[in-house]
């Protein structure tokens, strides 16, 4: 099935790879921008449909369909407001909001993946071999320590911030899946905490209200980390490398608005992993 022209429809928001239209009858379309991300909206549409009939909580997913050469995905429009647009409303209940995520990130870490999801590990290897903007040098210290983490056949969402959890109904909705990989749980709370921290700056978002959602986000970072950490148990060298992986990978892959402090960072800690990491020390990172 094809649809020739989208701007038909109305634009309900834009994330960091698509935009969203409002399909009608309860349903919208997942449509998006740039040629690179093509693959991993027809991922996301296989990595979807077997979460339909497990306990994780994410919206349906119909069909495939194609938008002007874009895959693009039908699923059902949940009603609701994001994590992100509550906190931004009653910034007071953003220690309640941070549990929340942690709680529903460590529900989700329970889950096993799929067999031909991608290996978080592979990921990791292709988008720091492939990032053009890391010297060679930096990409070499980086994979050896990749080399040394361990695997996992845990379901990694990818993606799992505030922006990607919408209230509905007194229910929490998880979407986004196209980055959910298999492997090590802590490879996803690294990501997510480093999404909080660096909080890159979606389209359509203003100066002002990114600097807001930079406070906002230190603040739920640590509250959330503290949260995980309390039910499980994670090596704070382990998080560190894997926060370092992250920031790393996203430098192929992310927003321009995050780079630089991506590579701030990067190239600050990427040669002092070899040390190792307190827990302490940890929360100076980023």
């Amino acid at each position: 099935m094809k649809l020739d022209d989208i701007h038909t429809l109305p634009l309900i928001a834009r994330g960091g790879q698509a935009d969203i239209y409002d399909y009608g009858n309860g349903k919208v379309i997942r449509v998006p921008r740039r040629p690179q991300d093509y693959d991993r909206i027809r991922y996301e549409h296989k990595v979807y449909l077997p979460l339909s009939g497990s306990t994780v909580a994410a919206p349906k997913v119909y069909e495939l369909i194609e938008v002007n050469g874009a895959p693009s995905i039908i699923m059902e429009r949940i009603l609701g407001i994001s994590m992100i647009d509550q906190i931004k409303k009653q910034p007071q209940l953003i220690r309640r909001e941070a549990v929340d995520l942690a709680n529903m990130h460590l529900g989700l870490l329970k889950v096993n993946a799929e067999a031909f999801m991608t290996n978080s590990k592979d990921q990791a290897k292709y988008c720091i071999g492939k990032s053009g903007s890391l010297a060679e040098d930096t990409k070499q210290v980086l994979l050896d320590s990749l080399g040394h983490l361990p695997g996992g056949n845990f379901l990694c969402h990818g993606d799992f911030h505030p922006g990607n959890i919408l209230h509905s109904n007194g229910k929490d909705y998880i979407i986004d899946w196209s980055g959910a990989t298999k492997g090590d749980i802590v490879y996803d709370v690294a990501h997510t905490y480093i999404l909080l921290r660096v909080v890159p700056r979606a389209p359509g978002v203003s100066l002002l209200m990114h600097g807001i959602q930079k406070l906002l986000g230190k603040v739920m970072a640590r509250i959330y980390l503290k949260t995980i950490m309390k039910s499980i148990s994670i090596d704070p060298d382990r998080l560190s490398r894997w926060v370092l992986i992250k920031a790393a990978e996203r430098t192929y892959y992310g927003l321009p608005s995050e780079m630089k402090r991506l590579h701030t960072f990067i190239n600050k800690y990427a040669r002092t992993i070899s040390v190792g990491t307190t827990k302490e020390d940890f929360y100076k990172l980023i």
